[in-house]
């Protein structure tokens, strides 16, 4: 929300406070998976609007939700897919597994497939005008809950608490939903004749298509500008050897060979987030590639850890461990991210049993060491790619495993439960 709100802001404290009546988060719902299985609607249409080529679209989403949950208000993440903007589906792996274990935890989910398509020629107008479509049914997809919420109440979601994020692309509509949020702030090249104005024509009009947060996990703005003071929290998750969308300030390759523009990365939306006052959370993927959460049981355990505790801070919510993994945006400067190669992941994070240190950076002879809060070396072993390490043997606590090699060191934080 820009600068204007201000001139409410009794009518806003009255929201956050209702918000935060609404939302129980006792017996650590929202904060662990307390739900054994989940209920899954497929194909519910949330709306319609012309591609890129002219033809009408039905607009299609999954719905997630905890089986017999009966909490009367719930908060909603809105997932958006990765693909480039001419690829991909509400049903890939990435979106599904986020929904999921989210969904378990206690919020109602959606993965929703939006217009796809960049017309020919790649470049930079078209794919503005892709993204800008994208946002458009995001934003239909959120007016639809609240919709909702007003009328039918089939789904019991708190309007106060909407959230939106996605994979890639889809935390290019994110972004660009919560920031580029004023009709002066469009880009020359959008023809809202064309595609419709700030809102869309995709469905559901009449209600807000504002979220409370932003999710951007491995995604880019066009410009960091249009993010403004007051404007939503956003919590950000990049690789530092992504080859699709980059981690910093550079140009955005279409398929990695058209050239389309120059975008801010998640390490300049966070900076640029801090720099300006805004509530931020960063966390770096040390050396690897595009959405490693997708393919990797360890990265989506990250992930999924990092972001509960963002959104759980949100609803006014104390986290049970406020730090689940660490925060490595804080500790390693741009120059020496970009130069891993690859990272150590420590999961399942937080252990009880075993745990399992890996990593592909570190040469011969490498070690890797467990340290106490007080500084104190409790373990120690050689260390070639991956090592499984018995937790039962360490008293229940917060510990630092460092890898280590002659020119290289990473560390992770671990909570042994």
């Amino acid at each position: 929300m820009k600068k204007f709100y201000a001139v409410i802001t009794a009518l806003l404290f009255v929201q956050l406070a209702s918000a935060q009546v609404l939302i129980d988060c006792g017996d650590n719902r929202y904060d662990e998976e307390v739900f054994a299985s989940i209920d899954t609607t497929n194909d519910v249409v949330y709306g319609a609007n012309l591609n890129n080529q002219g033809v009408n679209t039905i607009l299609t989403m999954d719905i997630y939700q905890p089986s017999g949950d009966t909490a009367a208000f719930r908060p909603l993440i809105v997932w958006v897919h990765g693909g480039s903007f001419v690829g991909g589906s509400k049903v890939d792996n990435d979106v599904v597994g986020l929904c999921q274990h989210f969904a378990k935890r206690g919020y109602v989910c959606v993965s929703i497939n939006y217009r796809l398509g960049i017309t020919f020629p790649f470049n930079q107008a078209n794919a503005t005008s892709a993204v800008f479509r994208g946002v458009q049914d995001m934003k239909a997809a959120v007016r639809f809950f609240r919709q909702d919420a007003a009328t039918a109440n089939t789904y019991r979601i708190d309007p106060d608490m909407i959230f939106g994020g996605g994979s890639s692309a889809g935390a290019f509509c994110a972004l660009h939903l919560a920031y580029l949020d004023q009709p002066s702030e469009l880009p020359s090249t959008i023809d809202t004749t064309v595609l419709g104005g700030m809102e869309g024509n995709s469905g559901n009009p009449g209600y807000p298509s504002t979220i409370r947060a932003v999710l951007n996990l491995c995604g880019a703005m066009g410009d960091t500008a249009w993010m403004l003071p007051g404007d939503e929290p956003v919590c950000s998750m990049h690789g530092t050897s992504d080859d699709v969308v980059p981690y910093n300030t550079a140009m955005l390759y279409l398929l990695g060979t058209f050239q389309i523009m120059v975008v801010s990365g998640s390490y300049s939306v966070n900076e640029h987030a801090m720099l300006i006052g805004n509530e931020q959370s960063m966390y770096t993927y040390h050396g690897s590639e595009h959405v490693p959460y997708s393919s990797s049981a360890a990265y989506m355990d990250t992930t999924v850890r990092f972001v509960s505790n963002f959104l759980y801070r949100q609803m006014g919510c104390t986290p049970r461990n406020p730090v689940p993994v660490a925060n490595t945006w804080n500790t390693v400067s741009v120059g020496e991210m970009q130069s891993i190669n690859s990272s150590v992941n420590v999961f399942p994070n937080p252990a009880t049993n075993q745990f399992v240190v890996e990593g592909s950076l570190f040469r011969e002879n490498s070690r890797v060491e467990i340290c106490n809060t007080l500084g104190e070396k409790i373990y120690a072993s050689e260390f070639n790619k991956q090592i499984t390490i018995d937790s039962k043997k360490f008293p229940k606590g917060i510990y630092f495993v460092r890898v280590s090699d002659s020119q290289n060191q990473l560390t992770e934080k671990l909570v042994i439960e």
